[in-house]
């Protein structure tokens, strides 16, 4: 196994989007997935969600191979799983997400996930909007077909809550566990390793969600993050927001940020590590967000996401 010293990279991201996670619905009514916080209600995309979507987006760009499953048993109750012979070497979704097997008579055989993914939590109130709507052009076209059955063709109504709002999410990666199973004594190469979390860091540049017949961009407005010393999510909950009405445009809270990037640890200021990522116009103090990190750490999007993936391949060595 390969003795890496623990190193942890973490970033946090802002992106504007909307009714991204519907939960149980009553009836004809879909409601979003949501929490109270502080008086209000906010809308949020489950873990669970945006694990699919960056699996979802890691077979279709990278065509990583799909993670055999099967019948398990648990608690003598039958459930699925990974095929207990799947491992980490071929399949890397079980590398990146983790895993449990369990065999009949034995004890389960887990692997706690490597890339840990919080929930996007809406940085902006809900305020219950609700869009109402009906199959309308399928009743008329039914009702041409089948005259004889016109009067018995309604419309089913349906209603959709919504919420539009810019919301806010943490990637951490364990990056000495990458290619590291213990359980079946595998230790990747390096450059595999570096592939593996490049990739989802590609993917998360690029992320989207489709839902309801709509594709909603999960693409970052705002990144910031890097390779530290530590695992720790350093700036999840730590993203604020304000909004200009005057302007029209939003604020980022930056004297959260900058309190943040004061701290160290283990003799290693977090600033020196960190980057910080923009769509530039996008934010009304651009230019206050661009003095909060050194100019060569303050960049667009795409190469905020491209100075991660080098300090990921001077990590393992490549």
């Amino acid at each position: 196994m390969a003795n890496l010293n623990p190193h942890g990279l973490t970033v946090s991201m802002i992106f504007d989007a909307m009714s991204l996670n519907y939960g149980e619905g009553v009836g004809n009514i879909s409601e979003l997935k949501k929490l109270s916080r502080s008086g209000e209600l906010l809308s949020y995309e489950s873990r669970q969600a945006i694990r699919y979507d960056i699996y979802r987006m890691l077979r279709e760009f990278f065509n990583i191979p799909e993670t055999p499953i099967k019948e398990g048993k648990k608690d003598k109750k039958e459930t699925l799983q990974f095929d207990p012979d799947a491992k980490i070497d071929k399949y890397p979704e079980i590398d990146l997400f983790g895993y449990m097997k369990t065999t009949e008579g034995e004890n389960a055989i887990t692997r706690p996930a490597v890339v840990r993914i919080s929930p996007a939590i809406s940085l902006e109130p809900m305020f219950l909007d609700v869009e109402f709507g009906t199959n309308l052009n399928m009743v008329e076209r039914a009702r041409k077909l089948f005259p004889d059955k016109k009067d018995k063709i309604n419309p089913d109504p349906f209603q959709f809550e919504h919420h539009l709002s810019l919301y806010s999410y943490t990637i951490t990666i364990e990056l000495d566990r990458i290619g590291e199973d213990p359980n079946d004594n595998i230790s990747l190469a390096p450059q595999e390793k570096a592939r593996r979390v490049n990739m989802v860091l590609d993917v998360l540049k690029v992320l989207n969600r489709n839902i309801k017949g709509r594709m909603e961009s999960l693409n970052p407005l705002f990144a910031i993050g890097g390779v530290y010393n530590v695992k720790n999510p350093f700036f999840m909950g730590r993203l604020k927001i304000q909004y200009n009405r005057e302007t029209r445009k939003y604020l980022l809270d930056t004297p959260i940020i900058q309190s943040v990037l004061e701290m160290s640890f283990n003799g290693e200021a977090i600033k020196d590590n960190t980057h910080i990522g923009v769509v530039k116009g996008y934010w009304e103090n651009e230019e206050e967000i661009q003095k909060l990190v050194e100019e060569d750490k303050f960049h667009n999007v795409n190469d905020f996401f491209e100075a991660l993936k080098q300090k990921v391949n001077e990590y393992y060595g490549v």
